[in-house]
């Protein structure tokens, strides 16, 4: 009895492990694509199209057969830039008991590499008959340098001989894959088909708020269109995804990297050839064109003519429909903005998609000059209050702006600003730059030397044939006051202020004392 017991554990033991199933999920019967921007962008600086450092949030639905016992399931195309550690499936009724990525994609490179010490077919192609011949060789080189080949006894090379070449190879090596894959592996206890939800974050996005303004011909008021711009550097596109982005800054950990991997530079095949003996052509052209061997050259063609003067900037305002922007969703301390319909968001590209339009929002030009000392730097804003009664009311993402002015029918560019995020409610500015027809000049005098007290006058000239607005910001050390002024003086940003109105083709002046109350 004993010795048949043991002869039972033995045949056991012996008998080899239950196969695993692999099942593959060609893609996703449902996406949902939630874009996060870079937070380390400040709002002047547009999106790095090569290595945008935001990311997504991918939830993919799948619908699948798994068997019983011990199966992979793979899920192709993911977004090549996953980020593994973060993948959550659900739906699986036995749970997941291990997790891969495969990151070698089917590809030039990967394939001369796979093909080391095999044997290859060699096309070559006779550019004058093209004629097509076919030669056996056997690959002695990696990818990195000159390609290496066998062809019986004798050694050559690829793509050094002038004449068309290419690899032919006899198939696809196992451990490639054409897509990026993310394999699960699980054991169910009966075949059964499911649906999974596979969610993941996945470096290689971004996204910002591009507003065009366009001001009316009363100069208070704007027409505001804004756009959002989409960017993607991934291998995958994501074809009618339920799109949204989320705008705020969030907390990341120091050393997280959502930047995107370069499968393009991983992919690429350089080969190259041997180093070929150099001559001096020049010299050679140039001694046979003396003893008449050869006609002398001819003479250098004219110079291009001067390119035509740039025309100013021109825009056509575009606007769309409601029903096609995106609607505001609170996100905690975030705002969502979700897309009404579905957005293709393709490979290796940018997009614009509507963001709100918003007619007759009251937009009023105001001068500021910041003023320390005798130092006064002026500049143009434009100034709103984000609230319905203005024509906003809106949280507005933060984002570049171009702002326009009609000129002889014609919408031309008159600046560029940016913005960061504003809530409603909020005073939003979008800063123009120097002007050139309103200047702010400071002179100071000191009475006497023993006296602490330093008087300064503030002169402020408007060229233009209509009134504008005027403020002043004095910024003070810790240890100055203001000690008497001509007129009012408010308080704004740690700031003393003044502000005023300065006629058509006139000037504004304000006179003030600053006084140094260190001790002495």
């Amino acid at each position: 009895m004993r010795a048949a017991l043991l002869l039972l554990l033995v045949l056991a033991g012996a008998m080899p492990a239950r196969a695993q199933t692999i099942v593959t999920s060609a893609g996703p019967d449902k996406v949902s694509v939630t874009l996060y921007r870079d937070p380390n962008r400040d709002t002047q600086s547009a999106i790095n199209r090569s290595y945008p450092q935001g990311f997504a949030l991918i939830t993919e639905t799948r619908t699948v057969t798994i068997p019983a016992g011990p199966a992979v399931i793979r899920f192709e195309g993911v977004a090549g830039n996953i980020l593994p550690e973060s993948a959550l499936v659900s739906g699986l009724p036995d749970g997941v008991e291990e997790k891969n990525l495969d990151a070698n994609l089917l590809s030039p490179r990967s394939l001369f590499d796979r093909a080391l010490g095999r044997r290859v077919l060699v096309r070559r192609t006779d550019p004058a008959t093209g004629k097509v011949t076919m030669l056996q060789a056997t690959l002695r080189s990696s990818s990195a340098g000159a390609a290496v080949l066998q062809f019986g006894g004798a050694y050559g090379d690829l793509r050094c001989s002038g004449l068309p070449e290419a690899i032919v190879y006899d198939g696809v090596p196992e451990g490639l894959s054409a897509k990026p894959t993310l394999s699960v592996k699980t054991t169910a206890k009966a075949q059964r088909q499911v649906t999974l939800t596979l969610s993941y974050l996945s470096g290689g996005f971004d996204w910002q708020a591009d507003y065009v303004i366009a001001m009316r011909k009363d100069g208070q008021s704007a027409d505001l269109f804004a756009w959002i711009t989409l960017a993607s550097t991934d291998v995958t596109s994501f074809v009618d995804a339920d799109t949204q982005v989320v705008a705020g800054k969030i907390n990341r950990a120091a050393d997280s990297n959502y930047g995107p991997r370069n499968f393009a530079a991983a992919s690429y095949l350089p080969l190259q050839c041997w180093p070929l003996p150099e001559y001096d052509l020049e010299a050679t052209y140039s001694a046979d064109a003396m003893r008449g061997t050869v006609p002398a050259p001819p003479a250098p063609p004219p110079p291009p003519p001067p390119p035509p003067p740039a025309e100013p900037m021109v825009m056509s305002i575009t606007t769309i429909s409601e029903a096609k922007l995106a609607t505001a969703e609170d996100l905690g301390d975030l705002k969502l903005y979700r897309f009404p319909t579905r957005v293709t968001v393709a490979s290796q590209s940018q997009k614009q998609v509507g963001l709100m339009n918003k007619p007759g929002v009251k937009l009023a030009p105001v001068y500021v000059s910041d003023i320390m000392g005798e130092n006064a730097q002026t500049g143009l804003l434009l100034r709103g209050k984000n609230s319905a009664a203005n024509g906003l009311g809106a949280a507005l993402p933060a984002g570049k702006a171009a702002v326009f002015s009609e000129v002889g029918g014609q919408m031309l560019l008159v600046g560029e600003s940016a913005i960061d995020d504003k809530a409603v409610d909020e005073v939003v500015e979008f800063r123009m730059g120097r002007p050139q027809s309103v200047s702010a000049q400071v002179v100071g005098t000191r009475r006497r030397p023993d006296d602490r007290t330093t008087a300064y006058a503030l002169t402020v000239t408007n060229d233009q044939p209509w009134p504008v607005t005027y403020e002043a910001k004095i910024h003070l050390q810790d240890y100055e006051k203001i000690a008497r002024s001509s007129g009012r003086l408010g308080r704004t940003d740690g700031a003393s202020f003044w502000t005023t109105v300065i006629p058509a083709n006139g000037i504004a002046t304000l006179s003030y004392a600053v006084r140094d109350d260190r001790k002495r």
